[in-house]
This record gives C-alpha cells, structure tokens and sequence, in this order.
C-alpha cells in the first residue's frame, strides 16, 4: 500500500508540479498516479474491516495502485451479470487557505444507503465509509488540484456484488471500493464558452416510476448511453428525459420533465418561481448540488430578489423556490434553465428542442437568451456565485440542514465525523 501523507497543519501535499491540472476534461486521469481503496465482505462489514474505537482496520491498510492491481474478477459475476454496483460522486477540493474540504459526504452516504437495501447490498456504516474517503484522499493527496474554481479531486466509492452466483439471488460476497480522479468540470471542453444545447428525449426513457430512477446504480446511467450518443450525433450537448408515460404525442407541453442523463435541472419562471421536479415520484436522482441550490436559493431569498428582477423583466415578482411536478410547458415561462450536478457545479442551458429532421420527432423548440455565454443568467450567475462562496468558506450559513458542507478529510477521524455530520466537538 501507499503513505498516507499531510503536511504538519493538517493539509495536504502540494499538487504535483507535472500536471496540468488546469486543463484536465471530466475523465479518468493520470491512472498511473492513482491508487484506491478495496474491502470485501461475504456478509456484513465489521470491526476487521474499521473499527473507530482504536481507529484501525483494513481500509486503513488495502490500498491500491490503480493502474498495477486490476480487479479479478469470474465472468459470473453478479455485478456483470445482474447490474448490482451501486456508487456515489463527491469532490475533494482546496480551500484558499490551502486546507482541502470534501463537499457534503453526508448526503452521499444517505443516497448510497437508500442504493445499498435497494441493490440488496451490506451497507457500510457511516464511520467506514467516512474513513475510506479519508484514506483515499489522503494516500492521493499530491493529485488534489491547486485552489481554482471546478478542479477536484473527484471520489467515487463503490459497492458491488463481487460473488459468483448465476441464480438471480443477491450476491454471496460485496466489493467495496473507493477510487479517484483528478478533473475538471463535466462540461468542460463540450460547451466551449456557450451553454448546453439540450435534445428534449421524447422516445427513450431513463426511469419509470417503481424502478431504479433515484438510486445510483449502474444500470440509470446505462439507459442513456444509446439516446446521448444520438443526441449528441444530431449536435446536442445532453438529453432531458421525460416521464413517458405522461407524453402523448401533439401534447408536449402536457408531459412531466425528469432531469438530464447526469444532473439535475431548474427553471427560472417568469412569476417569480425557482422550480426543480420533484423528487416525489421516484424518477430522478436526488442531487447534492440541488439541494444545495434549493438551500441557498431559500436562505438568500432577499439578495437574489433584484437578480431575479433583471431576469424575469417582473418587477412585481415574488421569489418562491419550488420543488414539483415540472412540465414541457413550463419551459416556455422561463426565463433562465440551469443544470446541477457535482461534476457541473452550476451550467446554464441555451437551448431546449426536438430534431423533426435528424430523429424524426414533434416539433418543439425554445432559446434561452441568458443561457447562450456561461456563466448564464443573472440568477444562474448569482446561484453559482453563492455556491461557490460556500465552497471557499467566503459565505456562511444559518440554515440547519443537518449535515457539514465542507469537512476536512485530514483531520481526525473522530474529528472528520463530527465535520461530516454538522456537529462541532465537545472540549
């Protein structure tokens, strides 16, 4: 296994000096440089794997070089043959002091929960799950961009059925793995210095109500691949998927609105309405960064108030911020639409439409005047601002949601919990 290092602060190494951090797309890179955290289990996860009482176990020890030790794995396979990997996204980032924060890795470890009874997978408890995001960090401290806005560290734990089993039965042993990724944003190199040209989806679905839609598994992100790639041959930048079975073709404005293949989507109304859909029906995935918007958004409500204005041209207008069903039509009412995401931050959208000629569909078209140079409209701007304030610790806030924005994941493990968990020690 690799050190773990820090400086004597508590910070992390200083970047490594032969890479461009700057100019990285959202990918997989520098894998030589990498390595990653892997436990396994044929029931449940115990002391042998971390015990937080002595602050030991093996995910302080099983770390890997990514690139030298691939998985072994059988070709029955549970994950191969069933689809039972679950796993989550989060960013390691420096703050301008040069202490490094992850962001929000509470609400991470909710959502791989909830994924992990709905995959039929042990879930780790929160005091693992912490401690391997630390020792992930830690041990790839030197690829920790340098302070900049959209470069991360970015983290991905997973968790997987890694038993053999041809039966349809839940896997008889579990994977769980953490591995990283320097990067830069997930739009960065697609959209140049414009928003996203979005395709409205009106044939293929992501999600349907009952299924799989708010879990982060692989099979959500494996029904949009066929559709993107179309969507993207046909000039669009993403898919915004709808809930079909709320589409009747010449009714398009009827038809209820999901979120795009990898993030979340919000609407600037001209009433004064910051809407999102909601998460009531089971379909999309519950985001971190909208949340976070949905948080700032409502603690900040006064200061976004003339922002607001500019954009909506209501001067009359009062700031609601909403979550509900969100239709085709209500796009027509909207002054700025953005898109969330952990990779994305905050993006506006240009452009929503349909391709009659190059995929055969209704016609449906609208341009989003604000949209069209990043970083977007005056609301957008201004949501993006605010979230990254929070990011740099330049802005603070009141609202309890339960949970710390910005631990730091070199301090004590007790210490990183309590960050993690909004709680602040007892002297």
């Amino acid at each position: 296994s690799r050190t773990m290092s820090a400086s004597n602060d508590g910070a992390p190494p200083p970047p490594r000096s032969d890479i461009t951090f700057e100019s990285l797309p959202w990918n997989l890179n520098h894998p030589e440089a990498h390595s990653y955290v892997h436990l396994t289990t044929t029931s449940t996860w115990n002391s042998t794997h971390y015990d937080p009482e002595t602050d030991s176990g093996g995910v302080c020890d099983d770390c890997k070089p990514y690139s030298a030790t691939p998985l072994s794995i059988y070709p029955s396979n549970t994950s191969l043959n069933y689809g039972t990997t679950i796993w989550e996204g989060l960013k390691c980032f420096r703050l301008p002091s040069g202490a490094a924060a992850i962001f929000r890795p509470l609400k991470n470890y909710e959502r791989f929960q909830r994924g992990c009874e709905r995959m039929c997978l042990p879930a780790p408890s929160l005091e693992l799950f912490c401690k391997a995001l630390q020792v992930a960090v830690q041990t790839n401290g030197n690829l920790i961009p340098p302070f900049g806005h959209g470069m991360k560290l970015y983290l991905r734990p997973m968790l997987l059925g890694s038993g053999q089993q041809l039966g349809l039965h839940p896997s008889p042993q579990f994977s769980f793995i953490t591995f990283v990724s320097p990067t830069g944003s997930y739009f960065q190199g697609k959209t140049s210095s414009t928003g996203l040209k979005v395709h409205l989806e009106t044939r293929y679905s992501r999600a349907a109500r009952g299924g799989m839609g708010s879990t982060k598994c692989c099979g959500n992100y494996g029904a949009t691949l066929l559709p993107l790639a179309r969507a993207k041959e046909a000039g669009y930048h993403d898919n915004l998927y709808l809930e079909l079975d709320t589409y009747a073709p010449g009714s398009i404005d009827s038809a209820i609105i999901q979120e795009m293949s990898a993030a979340n989507i919000f609407l600037v109304l001209r009433t004064g309405e910051i809407v999102t859909p909601a998460l009531s029906r089971g379909t999309i995935l519950p985001g971190v960064t909208r949340d976070s918007v949905l948080v700032l958004a409502r603690e900040f409500a006064t200061e976004l108030i003339p922002y607001l204005v500019q954009s909506t041209c209501n001067k009359s207008a009062d700031l609601i911020v909403s979550e509900r069903d969100v239709t085709v039509g209500d796009l027509r009412n909207a002054s700025e639409v953005f898109v969330t995401g952990t990779a994305a931050e905050i993006v506006p959208v240009m452009s929503i439409g349909t391709n009659m000629k190059l995929l055969g569909e209704e016609e449906f078209h609208l341009d989003f005047p604000s949209g069209a140079t990043l970083p977007g409209g005056p609301v957008t701007k201004t949501l993006l601002n605010m979230l990254r304030e929070v990011m740099t610790g330049d802005r603070k806030l009141t609202t309890d949601t339960g949970d710390g924005w910005l631990p730091n994941p070199y301090a004590s493990a007790q210490e990183f919990r309590l960050q993690v968990s909004g709680k602040k020690r007892v002297e």
